[in-house]
C-alpha cells in the first residue's frame, strides 16, 4: 500500500505567504486618500505605509525564502501550466535551469498519459508520473498541486515533486522475487522454474543471454541446469565442466564466491593472469555480468548475464542488484530440488530412476481413465531379465546394480517420452504404452532389440543383457481391470521365459523376443 505523505507544509506555507502578500497589496489603505491626508497629519499616513511596505517586503522575502530552500522540487506556473518560476531543487531534479524551463509548459517535465489532470483546476496529492529529465533520462515522481488563490481569484499553481525512482525500482524488485516464490510454491517443476526466474528478472535488467550453473556435490562437478544464448551455444565442453580441473568464468564464479563485471579488457587481462580460460572467440563488444548463488555463505552454483553486442549494457548498479536477488534464487531452486528430491524417494525407485511399483500403478489408473474418456487402447508389456539371479550369484550384486542401471537406460532411451517404466521389483518391469495397440509391438521389439545389440556391444560385461516378455493391452470396449492386465502380461511373460531353453547360465546366448 501506498504510504501517504505526513502533510504537504511547504505547499501550505508558500501559498499561505502569497496569498498574504497579495492579500496587504489590496487593502483599501495601502493607496493615499486624499481626505485622509487633510484629516490626519501627513506624518501619520507616511509611517503607516512604511510599516506596510516592510510588511510585504518581509512577506515576499519569506516566501522566495520557503520557495527557494524547499528540499521538494518546486514549479510555480500560472493557471494555463506555464512556468513562471523554479527552485534550485526543481534544476537539479529535471537538469534544466530556469531560464530554460521558464515561459515553457509543466508538461516538458511531466510527459505522461495522466498529465491531463495537470490542466485541471483541482488540488491533487501524490500524483504518480513519469518525469522526462533534459537528458531524456526517464524518472518516477510523485506530484502534488496547490492551486493559489487570492480574494476568491486563482491566480496561479505551485508543482511539489518528488523523485520516487528508487522506490519504484524497489517494489519492482520485490514484485519479482514474489513472482518466483509463487511460482516456486506452485505445483511446477524445477525445469519449469527456471524459465520463469528469467523472466521475471528481465523486468529489471537485460537477460538474452542467461545461464545457471549449479555444483553437483554427488558427482563433483558444476552442471548448466539451465541457459539462453542467443547465438545457439551448444558445446559441451563449454557447458559441462568438471570441478577437479574447470577453467571457466563460472568455476571462477563458483570457487572464489566472487561477483564479476568483466568487459573485454578486463576479461582478456584474468586470463592472461591465469584466473580463467575462455572457449569461444570474444569480441570487444561483450560483457559478462556474473554471481555466486549463495545461501547462508554456501554457495551452490553461478548465474551470470552476458552480451555479445552492448559492451556498456550493465554496470556496478546491476552488480549490487543481481547480487539481492541472487540469494532469494538460490534459496528457491534450493527448496525446489528438495522438494522433487522428496518426491523422487515417494514415486521413484532411488537405483535406477524408474517409476516405482506404487507410483506406476497409480499413473496407468489415470492412463486407464484417460483412454477411456478419450477411445484410446493401452499396450502392456511386462518384463524381466533373463538369468538375472546367475549374474548376482556369479559377479556379485554390484553388477546386478549396474545391469539394472543400464536396462532402465535402455528403455528411456528406445522409448517415447509419454510411455512410462515402473519397476515392480526385483529384476520385473513394467512398461506402459499410452495410445498404442498390438499393430505397434513389432516395432517396439525392434527398437529394443537394435538398442539391447549396441547395448550389449558397448558395456562389454563378462554377461550379456537379455529379456523375457509378456504383452496385454486395455481396450475401451472391453475394458478390464489393472489387476486383470497385468496378470495377463505376467502370464504371457513366463511363457516366454519357458521358450528361452530354461534358466541361462551367466555367459548365455543372446535370444531376442
Amino acid at each position: 500500500m501506498r504510504r501517504k505523505r505526513k502533510d504537504n507544509s511547504y505547499l501550505k506555507r508558500l501559498v499561505s505567504s502569497l496569498r498574504q502578500l497579495k492579500a496587504k497589496s489590496k487593502k483599501p489603505y495601502n493607496k493615499i486618500d486624499k481626505t485622509d491626508l487633510r484629516a490626519k497629519p501627513i506624518f501619520s499616513d507616511t509611517s503607516r505605509f512604511t510599516m506596510i511596505e516592510q510588511a510585504l517586503r518581509r512577506s515576499q522575502q519569506e516566501f522566495i525564502s520557503i520557495f527557494n530552500n524547499s528540499p521538494e522540487a518546486l514549479a510555480y506556473t500560472d493557471m494555463d501550466g506555464i512556468i513562471l518560476e523554479v527552485n534550485k531543487r526543481f534544476e537539479e531534479l529535471s537538469g534544466y535551469e530556469l531560464d530554460e524551463l521558464r515561459g515553457k509548459h509543466i508538461k516538458k517535465v511531466l510527459t505522461t498519459y495522466h498529465t491531463q489532470i495537470l490542466d485541471s483546476n483541482n488540488d491533487f496529492t501524490d500524483l504518480e508520473l513519469m518525469a522526462k529529465k533534459k537528458d531524456n533520462k526517464l524518472i518516477h515522481v510523485s506530484v502534488s498541486a496547490t492551486l493559489n488563490q487570492v480574494n476568491e481569484q486563482i491566480t496561479g499553481k505551485i508543482f511539489l515533486l518528488n523523485d520516487i525512482t528508487n522506490r519504484k525500482a524497489n517494489e519492482v524488485v520485490n514484485n519479482v522475487l514474489y513472482n518466483i516464490s509463487r511460482a516456486a510454491n506452485s505445483d511446477i517443476s524445477l525445469k519449469e522454474l527456471y524459465p520463469v526466474i528469467r523472466k521475471e528478472l528481465s523486468s529489471i535488467t537485460d537477460t538474452t543471454n542467461f545461464y545457471i550453473a549449479l555444483f553437483d556435490e554427488e558427482k563433483n562437478k558444476l552442471y548448466f541446469s539451465y541457459y539462453v544464448d542467443e547465438v545457439g551455444e551448444r558445446d559441451e565442453n563449454f557447458l559441462v565442466s568438471k570441478y577437479s580441473n574447470s577453467d571457466n568464468i563460472f568455476n571462477y564464479i563458483f570457487k572464489t564466491g566472487q561477483s564479476l563485471l568483466l568487459n573485454y579488457n578486463k576479461y582478456k587481462k584474468m586470463v592472461a593472469r591465469g584466473d580463467f580460460n575462455y572457449h569461444d572467440v570474444i569480441t570487444n563488444k561483450q560483457i559478462w555480468l556474473g554471481v555466486p548463488l549463495k545461501i547462508e555463505g554456501k554457495i551452490i552454483g553461478s548465474m551470470i548475464l552476458q552480451s555479445y553486442t552492448d559492451p556498456k549494457l550493465y554496470s556496478e548498479k546491476d552488480i549490487k542488484l543481481m547480487e539481492f536477488v541472487s540469494e532469494q534464487i538460490a534459496t528457491t531452486i534450493q527448496r525446489k530440488q528438495l522438494e522433487e528430491g522428496l518426491r523422487r524417494l515417494a514415486h521413484y525407485d532411488y537405483l535406477t530412476g524408474a517409476c516405482n511399483r506404487g507410483y506406476g500403478l497409480s499413473l496407468l489408473t489415470q492412463q486407464i481413465k484417460l483412454a477411456h474418456r478419450k477411445k484410446q487402447k493401452i499396450l502392456l508389456a511386462y518384463l524381466d531379465i533373463d538369468g538375472f539371479k546367475d549374474i548376482n550369484d556369479t559377479f556379485g550384486h554390484k553388477e546386478g546394480d549396474k545391469v539394472l542401471t543400464e536396462v532402465v537406460k535402455l528403455f528411456k532411451s528406445t522409448l517415447r517420452e509419454i510411455d512410462i517404466i515402473c519397476r515392480m521389483g526385483g529384476d520385473e518391469f513394467l512398461l506402459i504404452f499410452p495410445d498404442s495397440s498390438l499393430k505397434d509391438l513389432p516395432m517396439i521389439k525392434e527398437r529394443l532389440n537394435k538398442n539391447l545389440d549396441k547395448l550389449n556391444q558397448i558395456i562389454k560385461k563378462p554377461c550379456k543383457i537379455d529379456f523375457s516378455i509378456g504383452i496385454s493391452y486395455y481396450h475401451p470396449d472391453k475394458p478390464q481391470s489393472i489387476d486383470e492386465l497385468i496378470s495377463i502380461a505376467d502370464e504371457s511373460m513366463y511363457k516366454e521365459k519357458k521358450k528361452n531353453n530354461g534358466i541361462r547360465s551367466a555367459h548365455m546366448t543372446k535370444n531376442k523376443f
